[in-house]
């Protein structure tokens, strides 16, 4: 008795299994957790630029309302005017140099000065002095002038030593102090 021979029909779900495990097969376990991983990057990253066009989309729809109403007033002098110090207070400018020099232990065998009429530059009180004293005297001293005058700036700085132990150092310095107005008039 010939019996129909019963045709099987492949439904999507067997399709789907069959094509799993083909790629199972020719990637391995660990080609499809990284074919995996690629899924959820791509859908990651469609999220990212939905939210980003979203965004875009607000800016632009506000973009007809005035900046002031959006944007916060700007803070009223956020930094502190620096005062520049004057041509006569180059007298107590030397003093205090010296004073934070002495207070430091440091010694203080010589220092010349010039003051630097206004051109293109601003008036300027160049001080070249040689000290001696230990290193972290030293650092202790440049850094509180630095403190001490915000307009002070160092254009030479070179240090020296007897020999590799001695722990006295020689330091040559030049110390400039930018002046406010112009040295002429300070003189009248």
């Amino acid at each position: 008795m010939d019996q129909p021979l019963s045709v099987f029909t492949p439904t999507l779900g067997w399709r789907l299994r069959v094509a799993a495990a083909r790629v199972h097969q020719q990637l391995g376990s660990a080609g499809v957790v990284g074919l995996l991983v690629l899924v959820l990057a791509v859908a990651k990253g469609y999220a990212a630029w939905a939210d980003q066009t979203a965004h875009r989309r607000a800016l632009q729809t506000t973009a007809a309302e005035p900046l002031s109403a959006v944007l916060p007033a700007p803070p009223a002098a956020s930094t502190p005017r620096v005062r520049w110090p004057a041509a006569a207070d180059v007298p107590t400018l030397l003093t205090r140099m010296e004073r934070t020099a002495v207070e430091q232990g440091l010694g203080w065998p010589q220092a010349d000065y010039r003051i630097t009429a206004a051109g293109e530059l601003p008036a300027a009180l160049e001080v070249r002095c040689a000290l001696k004293g230990p290193y972290p005297s030293i650092r202790r001293f440049v850094t509180a002038l630095l403190l001490d005058q915000p307009t002070l700036t160092l254009r030479e700085f070179s240090l020296s030593r007897a020999n590799a132990d001695a722990s006295q150092v020689d330091a040559k310095l030049v110390l400039v102090v930018y002046l406010a107005g112009d040295v002429a008039e300070a003189a009248r």
